[in-house]
């Protein structure tokens, strides 16, 4: 009796034991890391590692003709932020502005590009949108890289358009 019992349970050991063998790709599915940190940021929009690089800025002294970590200009922050992930800008606001596709207010996602009109008619100025009602750029007035609310004050009564450089695909 005690020989048989020995047996079955074996039996259904071994046969537990190769069924578990087979892997969750040989089903069809993906191998899921444990590692979720590294799964975060592979599937982090690009729009979110965008603004991230720009916050990095965060502070940076405002300088007309400038670009980079020391001291930049608007045109020059855009530029190196979307160059930081292979989005080549041309270097003026006015050169960015002939760039994607316009898009309304109302549309706006974390990532597009705000155009400005400061001191001349064409695009002048240009920032990030950052989501909740806020840009975020190398700003004249305040000589440094900052927020600001779009839709107050200064920024408000001189705002041209938006265009979308980031599409959802990428």
């Amino acid at each position: 009796m005690f020989k048989n019992f020995f047996i079955i349970t074996f039996f259904f050991l071994c046969t537990a034991l190769l069924a578990n063998t087979q892997s969750d790709e040989d089903y069809g599915f993906p191998h899921i890391s444990e590692d979720i940190s590294e799964q975060e940021r592979v599937i982090e929009p690009l729009t979110t590692r965008l603004l991230s690089k720009a916050e990095e800025f965060l502070g940076t002294p405002y300088r007309f003709g400038n670009k980079g970590e020391k001291k930049t200009d608007c045109s020059g922050f855009t530029q190196q932020v979307f160059g930081e992930f292979g989005i080549l800008l041309p270097r003026s606001a006015t050169e960015q502005s002939k760039y994607g596709k316009k898009i309304e207010l109302k549309d706006l996602k974390v990532g597009d590009l705000l155009f400005y009109r400061t001191y001349k008619k064409a695009p002048s100025h240009v920032g990030i949108y950052a989501g909740d009602g806020k840009i975020i750029h190398a700003s004249y007035r305040n000589k440094k890289v900052q927020y600001d609310a779009i839709d107050k004050g200064y920024y408000k009564k001189r705002f041209l358009y938006a265009k979308r450089i980031v599409s959802k695909d990428d």
